[in-house]
């Protein structure tokens, strides 16, 4: 997968996990900006996440992931050591 499929791909899961079809990302976009993005939303994204891209998050990085930057980032490094 390259890094431009992965944007479309994440906010595809947004989209399911926030039942928002108008949710456009950005990296400053945080869980405090959208109201719908509420802990019951955030853990329901992060699960699609994993399930999507394949990979795990353990229970302390996914409280601390709480913007689509900081998503992104995390994504993009276990992508990364996935592919090593």
């Amino acid at each position: 997968m390259s890094d431009q499929d992965l944007p479309a791909r994440l906010r595809a899961v947004f989209v399911e996990a926030l039942d928002d079809s108008e949710v456009e990302l950005d990296p400053a976009l945080s869980m405090g900006d959208i109201e719908a993005w509420d802990s019951f939303a955030h853990i329901n994204l992060m699960l699609g996440i994993e399930a999507t891209f394949g990979v795990e998050f353990d229970s302390e990085e996914i409280g601390s992931l709480l913007s689509v930057g900081q998503i992104l980032e995390a994504l993009r490094r276990r992508l990364e050591a996935a592919g090593s």
